[in-house]
Order: structure tokens, then C-alpha cells, then sequence
């Protein structure tokens, strides 16, 4: 890549960012004018924070844009070739793994869940639990793909299992674990995780429409994830009573 190339495909990423945060920044700006009447003080520290959000997302997505989606891209077609599909199982955990603790938006859930719980949910463990939720059922989406079998066969039961999931989830779980079904498909997961699939489809059977579902089977092993803590916590808590 270029230079010329580069700066041009930065362009658009910063249109795009603009395109998302000047609705809110034209938003708040017509709630301070007729409603809330801020120090200024107060308005220059968030011009201030929008203005590093906006660079900050700009490079973050270029970033994504230039390194992570030409390597998933490669992996995707490596990965295809492979004779032996059943390795795609741990090599899907390790990448589902890494590339979901790396997610910012689940570790600013994380941080979120821990001062409003007064640090009763830890934030490094909700994002361990959803990590090793998210890698288990992206080893075995991989492997379907590599398969050439369809996700729905996931899909479909993991989301009747997470509805039955729900008679035994604390209400402040249910929340926190569709909450985290959001956050885990970040523009870090999805970008990877989607192009890795897509390719692999694309490689080993001709097929890339094939490789399309795995960022609602991340979304999925984060809710069913969560549910599944929200149920040891239960039990904690009545071993303590009991005791």
C-alpha cells in the first residue's frame, strides 16, 4: 500500500467517524443551548474528550482496516486449504480468545459493571468469562465453516438454550449478559472474526455467503457465557447462607 492509497483510504475512515459523532455532538449541543445550560467549563472538557474520541476511532479503524483485515484475509485462505479441518477447533479458541479480551468496548462494559456492582462483579472476570464463551463456541463456528456445515445448527439451539437460560439468570445478569452479547461483537471481533470466516468458507468450499453468522455466534456465546455466571453466583450466594 502506498502512500497515496493509504491517505486516501484514512479519508474515509474519518468521514465516517465524522458521519457518526456529529449527530450526537449537534444532539447535545441543542440539549445545552435550550435545556441544560452547562459551565463552560464543563462543554470544553467534553469538545475536548469528543475530539480525542474522534482520533481515536480514526486511527483505531484504519489500524483495523490496514492490519487486522489482510491478515484474517490470509489466515481465512490458509486456514481453508487445511486437509484436516478438526485443527480449526483449538486454533478458533486461541484466536476467539485473544481477539475478545483485546475488544475495548467489553473491557468499558467490564469497568462499567464493576463500579456500578461497588465491586461485587469483577470486571477482569466478567471479561475472562465472556473470552473463554466467546472462544469456546467460535472454535467449534470455525469448524462448522471449515465443514462446510451450516451455523444455523448453532445458531438456532444455542438461542433456545439461552431463552431456557434466562428462568435461572438473575435479573441484573439478564441485563449484563445481553449487554455483553452487544459489546462482544466490537469492530475488533466482528472485522477479524467476520473475514476470517468468510475466507475460510470462500477457500474450502467456493461458497463466502457460508461464511456469514459467526458475529451472531459471538454474540451468542457472550450472552449463554454470562448466564452461566450469573448461576455460580446464585449458588455461591446460597452456600453462604446455608453455612
Amino acid at each position: 500500500m502506498n502512500l497515496t492509497s493509504f491517505l486516501s483510504d484514512f479519508l474515509v475512515t474519518i468521514i465516517e467517524v465524522g458521519k457518526t459523532l456529529i449527530p450526537l455532538i449537534i444532539l447535545f449541543g441543542i440539549f445545552d443551548i435550550f435545556f441544560l445550560h452547562l459551565p463552560k467549563t464543563f462543554v470544553r472538557k467534553v469538545a475536548r474528550g469528543t475530539l480525542m474520541t474522534f482520533l481515536g476511532l480514526s486511527f483505531f479503524l484504519q489500524g483495523v482496516y490496514v492490519a487486522f483485515v489482510p491478515l484474517a484475509k490470509e489466515l481465512g485462505f490458509n486456514f481453508g486449504l487445511l486437509e484436516n479441518k478438526t485443527v480449526l477447533l483449538p486454533i478458533g479458541f486461541i484466536l476467539g480468545l485473544l481477539v475478545t479480551i483485546a475488544e475495548p468496548s467489553l473491557r468499558v462494559l467490564a469497568s462499567q459493571i464493576e463500579k456500578a456492582s461497588t465491586g461485587h462483579i469483577k470486571g477482569n472476570l466478567l471479561i475472562a468469562t465472556v473470552s473463554v464463551g466467546v472462544a469456546s463456541l467460535v472454535a467449534f463456528g470455525l469448524y462448522f465453516v471449515g465443514q462446510g456445515i451450516s451455523l444455523t445448527w448453532l445458531i438456532i439451539p444455542g438461542y433456545f438454550v439461552a431463552l431456557l437460560g434466562l428462568k435461572f439468570t438473575s435479573s441484573t445478569f439478564v441485563a449484563i449478559a445481553f449487554d455483553s452479547g452487544a459489546v462482544a461483537t466490537g469492530p475488533l471481533t466482528v472485522t477479524f472474526m467476520m473475514t476470517l470466516a468468510v475466507n475460510i468458507s470462500e477457500t474450502a468450499h467456493k461458497a463466502a455467503l457460508s461464511g456469514f453468522g459467526l458475529v451472531c455466534l459471538v454474540a451468542l456465546a457472550a450472552v449463554l457465557a454470562v448466564e452461566l455466571l450469573s448461576v455460580v453466583f446464585s449458588i455461591k450466594v446460597k452456600n453462604k447462607e446455608v453455612s
